[in-house]
């Protein structure tokens, strides 16, 4: 039984990002190296798409990961907003209730 090849990275991120969004195409020429068009061109095959689609799921790959990255970052500032609201309020707290007449 022959196994078959890992799939190539690239063919991942185009499964995922691969559909295209409807609206018009634009040609572009562009120059890289022979070993990235190489990978491009298995990571075609690998997942059906041809090189542009695997270059645009690229491309939405890395747009989605570095929004991903600012969000998270949001949050963890938030987090540590509320985190220092939390320590003021129970500081506050604490004192209100030594401070308390029985």
């Amino acid at each position: 039984m022959r196994q078959s090849a890992p799939r190539h990275a690239l063919a991942e991120a185009a499964a995922t990002y691969g559909s295209s969004p409807t609206g018009s195409h634009v040609k572009l020429s562009i120059s890289l190296p022979a070993e990235l068009i190489e990978q491009i061109r298995v990571a075609a095959a690998d997942s059906g798409l041809g090189v542009s689609g695997v270059i645009a799921a690229a491309i939405r790959h890395s747009l989605a990961t570095v929004e991903q990255a600012r969000l998270d970052r949001a949050l963890d500032l938030d987090a540590e907003d509320n985190a220092a609201r939390a320590r003021d309020a129970l500081a506050l707290t604490a004192r209100a209730w030594a401070d308390l007449k029985w």
